[in-house]
């Protein structure tokens, strides 16, 4: 099963992969740079997804609208999703649990590595 991690920075989608690979997951890990490419990532991997890391501020599509065009899709609709943001407002974070209110985690950047280990825990494969 594969995590995928969609953000505009590669220096924070580098972070958060060495964050996991440092943490013991043991999932392969692909990587995306925008909304639209995170999508095709989404759809080429479709049935072995074991959970996907949405910026929520990106340029043209944001993860949000990412978020919000993949519940709307049956196939689509319960992966498990977690949002990674620099935005610690209320506002932003119950926007993106209206956008998807089965969000498995809402993590701010920069995160702390035991903050993200427990909210990957019920969905990677992490070795002991």
């Amino acid at each position: 099963m594969k995590i995928i991690i969609v953000d505009d920075s590669l220096l924070d989608r580098k972070l958060l992969a060495r964050t996991l690979v440092n943490l013991g997951v043991t999932n392969e890990i692909l990587q995306a740079d925008n909304g639209d490419a995170g999508m095709s990532l989404i759809v080429e991997n479709l049935g072995d997804i074991a959970l996907i890391f949405l910026d929520y501020q990106m340029p043209n599509i944001t993860g949000v609208e990412l978020m919000e065009g993949l519940v709307k899709v049956p196939l689509t609709a319960d992966l498990p999703i977690i949002m990674v943001t620099a935005s610690a407002s209320e506002e932003s974070k119950q926007t993106a649990y209206r956008a998807n209110p089965r969000l498995a985690g809402y993590v701010l950047k920069p995160f702390k590595p035991d903050q993200l280990l427990a909210a990957i825990k019920p969905y990677a494969s992490i070795s002991s």
